[in-house]
């Protein structure tokens, strides 16, 4: 019965990031290995150097995810 909140443009990011494994910690081993802490900030840091064209990219498709769960839950209201 709970309700995911929708996607921001970050976790679109975020969740694209870890699922094309592009995390290259030699020093940690396999992503896998990595501690959430590490990938947070490693994924952090890549979002912030990211050119404002392509950063664009993930606000468009979070706009997109939030169109869709609207129609998805129309009554839902964030209620934290």
């Amino acid at each position: 019965s709970h309700i995911p909140r929708p996607p921001n443009a970050f976790i679109l990011f975020r969740a694209n990031f870890i699922r094309d494994r592009r995390v290259n910690v030699p020093s940690t081993g396999p992503l896998s290995n990595v501690s959430p802490t590490t990938l947070s900030t490693i994924v952090g840091m890549t979002w912030r150097s990211l050119p404002e064209a392509e950063r664009e990219v993930w606000v468009e498709k979070a706009r997109i995810a939030r169109e869709e769960h609207k129609l998805q839950y129309p009554s839902y209201r964030y209620q934290p």
